[in-house]
């Protein structure tokens, strides 16, 4: 039994994913699933893609967290910039 409190009440529990490749996810059983939920922002690059690791190695080495309703940080910012070269005239921040 799973001491997770679950999404929906009543529902059956949800597999346990184990370990992600490329666009999918396998559970303790080893069977596959194409993650097309889009939730994390690392979903749409791929499941332990060496470049993603790596950056979050990089990323942790210097410095792992700093609450957003607090702070920003460099990565956040240069992205920011990234998106806001694209963006519709006007609009000079984004989420």
């Amino acid at each position: 039994m799973s001491h997770v409190f679950p999404r929906a009440i009543g529902s059956a529990p949800p597999p346990v994913a184990v370990r992600g490749e490329g666009p999918y996810l396998f559970d303790q059983a080893g069977k596959r699933y194409l993650d097309a939920s889009g939730g994390a922002a690392v979903s749409c690059l791929g499941h332990s893609h060496p470049a993603v690791i790596e950056a979050i190695r990089d990323q942790v080495g210097r410095m792992p967290y700093a609450h957003t309703g607090s702070f920003s940080n460099e990565p956040m910012e240069a992205l920011a910039d990234t998106l806001i070269t694209d963006a519709p005239e006007g609009l000079d921040r984004v989420w």
